[in-house]
């Protein structure tokens, strides 16, 4: 009885340990429920593309000087004409669909082309002249911390509207990128971003209006409450009015 009891205590004590490990994040990973964009994507949460520079250098018969695109929170991309990778490149980046002045779509190229981890949303389409392919950009996500890292799952975070009496409250609704997959969270920590207290003010703004995109990870503040703590966020770029 004494040696059945002593495995029941270790028992016990093995499944208290258990319980009390945080629970994974739930948007964390692929998953067959992330599908593509279409109709239902009504958080406007697809097409964001990491983009940099080709570095390469240029011989007489080889294509360089653009840009290898790829999507956040996905190993592979769709590129032209089908094919998929990892990554694809594109020849060029057509800023037509944004509706920036000239000058600052070429101060964004120009920022990618110095390094800039700057988001790119869009699409990758054939060149007109059938000439390779081109980046039809649609939206420009700036960076908020200078010290920030594009590490952790990727999630564009918005205000849900909900309020509540009292602590914690799912007010917060975070939709992984480039997925159908969301989740109600109570907290968001753009401060673990290093980000400065301007850029903060900016964020939360933004939860009310385009979103948050955060590369983060999942914390649990206290009971009955669940948080992105950001690596580093983005806001969408404005568009300059005349």
């Amino acid at each position: 009885m004494l040696r059945i009891s002593m495995f029941s205590a270790v028992l016990a004590l093995g499944l208290a340990a258990c319980s009390t490990e945080e629970p994974a994040d739930e948007l964390a990973g692929e998953s067959s429920e992330d599908g593509e964009a279409g109709k239902g994507d009504s958080a406007a949460a697809f097409d964001f593309f990491s983009a940099d520079p080709d570095i390469r250098a240029c011989s007489f018969d080889a294509r360089c000087g653009g840009f290898f695109v790829s999507r956040p929170n996905r190993t592979s991309t769709i590129c032209g004409r089908g094919s998929q990778s990892s990554r694809c490149y594109v020849d060029a980046l057509d800023w037509s669909g944004t509706a920036l002045p000239d000058s600052v779509a070429r101060g964004y190229e120009e920022m990618l082309r110095k390094g800039q981890k700057l988001i790119l949303k869009g699409s990758i389409a054939p060149d007109p002249a059938d000439a390779g392919s081109v980046f039809a950009v649609t939206e420009v996500w700036l960076p908020r911390s200078e010290t920030g890292v594009t590490e952790g799952v990727a999630v564009l975070v918005k205000d849900n509207g909900v309020r509540c009496i009292q602590a914690p409250c799912p007010s917060l609704t975070e939709y992984r990128v480039n997925s159908n997959r969301y989740a109600t969270i109570t907290d968001l920590d753009l401060a673990a971003s290093g980000a400065d207290e301007r850029a903060l003010e900016i964020g939360s703004s933004a939860l009310f209006e385009d979103g948050v995109l955060v590369f983060g990870d999942r914390y649990y503040p206290q009971k009955g409450a669940k948080g992105r703590a950001a690596n580093q966020f983005y806001t969408r770029a404005p568009v300059p009015m005349f």
